[in-house]
């Protein structure tokens, strides 16, 4: 009886979670409603002006209703999400909790939780006892070796313990692992890259890549390239749907009504569980998938964010496999290595390049590139390139 108790409390709050998420869902839903009914008004005003702005209002009433929409529906998302929760029998919890003590940690609970997909978590709180000191990288190593499972500390985790109970969450390791690097050069007679780039481990194993380019160069070019980066990453980290949050920051950029605010965006999500890799592109330059002698080009001719109130953005996915890499760039970086009929040499030059180490091969795309230019800097140049390998032989 004690035992059913227990499993009710442990799944009640969920429920009731669940329940007030999907209400906010249905307020949201109702809001955008009204303001996608709100008619047009007709105006017969002479004013030009004044006929320009009362439309400009009623479109930008339309985006706010848009983005009503999408936050309903990623609470929506949110509300039906499924985590079982459960704890161990008592006779191995009790084998953990003597475990972690003869290492110097005490454990007030432990929880497995399994999601969307079977990915399954497993989540210790505790805090250190005496003079030892763990990473949450070394408290992995430990749960390896007592669960014999190849585990991870998770990105929601503290990264070390310390005298007071924190929460740890720990996942299997991912089939893959990624190493970075980023090289980048500054157009000339500006102080300032108008670039702007991000690398940002997820939870589940997921790796976000992005470069954002704003239209011109120098501090404002930075200011608007910086913000598409920063609102993404909120985003995503939000649970909202890479496509939804493309469209949520297109809106907002077209709203404004200036032509400067243009950005390009690149963006690719890399699963290392399942080995894949989805590009989404909103007028950025090509990406390239190499794997050995042999390129791929990935391009879009969807515009930059901002050219219009809506877009319908399209995504590219490939699957990995040990030793690829993953190369992503500015247009300045293209520009240069397009000849007089507008042809590109870049999947040839990625090509003859056989190192597998990705700053060596940022760094040799750069300086080709500035070569190709005759040592000139005309636009900022941001490279990206990511080496994938298998953590399991």
């Amino acid at each position: 009886m004690a035992k059913t108790l227990e499993n009710r409390q442990e799944f009640l709050f969920p429920e009731y979670s669940k329940r007030k998420l999907h209400m906010l869902s249905e307020t949201y839903g109702e809001l955008a409603r009204l303001y996608h009914n709100i008619p047009e008004e007709s105006y017969t005003s002479s004013d030009r002006k004044e006929l320009l702005y009362q439309k400009q209002v009623h479109e930008s009433k339309q985006i706010f209703a848009q983005h009503l929409k999408d936050i309903s529906g990623a609470l929506d998302e949110v509300s039906q999400t499924v985590m079982h929760v459960s704890t161990p029998v008592e006779h191995k919890r009790k084998a953990v909790v003597s475990f972690l003590r003869k290492h110097g940690i005490q454990v007030k609970e432990i929880m497995f939780l399994e999601g969307a997909h079977g990915k399954r978590k497993i989540n210790i709180t505790a805090r250190l006892m005496g003079r030892h000191t763990y990473s949450a990288d070394e408290f992995a190593g430990l749960l390896s070796v007592f669960f014999d499972r190849r585990l991870v500390a998770g990105v929601e985790s503290p990264y070390a313990m310390t005298k007071n109970f924190e929460a740890f969450f720990f996942e299997d390791e991912p089939r893959y692992m990624v190493m970075s690097a980023m090289s980048r050069a500054v157009k000339e007679n500006e102080k300032i890259s108008g670039d702007n780039y991000s690398v940002e481990e997820c939870s589940d194993g997921n790796v976000v890549l992005m470069i954002a380019d704003g239209m011109g160069s120098g501090e404002y070019a930075c200011r608007d390239s910086q913000s598409v980066i920063e609102f993404m990453e909120k985003f995503l980290d939000a649970g909202f749907q890479k496509e939804k949050a493309f469209s949520m920051i297109n809106a907002a950029i077209a709203a404004q009504s200036q032509c400067c605010n243009l950005t390009t965006l690149d963006l690719c999500m890399l699963d290392l569980h399942d080995g894949e890799a989805e590009f989404i592109k909103a007028g950025a330059a090509s990406s390239f998938h190499k794997r050995g002698g042999m390129v791929r080009e990935i391009a879009s001719d969807m515009l930059p964010l901002g050219s219009l109130m809506e877009i319908s953005p399209m995504s590219h996915s490939l699957s990995l496999m040990d030793g690829d890499m993953i190369v992503m760039m500015s247009d300045g970086v293209t520009d240069c290595f397009e000849d007089e009929s507008g042809n590109s040499r870049l999947c040839e030059v990625i090509a003859r390049n056989h190192t597998v180490n990705p700053r060596e091969m940022s760094d040799y795309l750069l300086q080709y590139a500035i070569n190709c230019q005759g040592g000139r800097i005309r636009d900022d140049m941001t490279i990206l390139t990511v080496g994938v390998w298998e953590t399991r032989n």
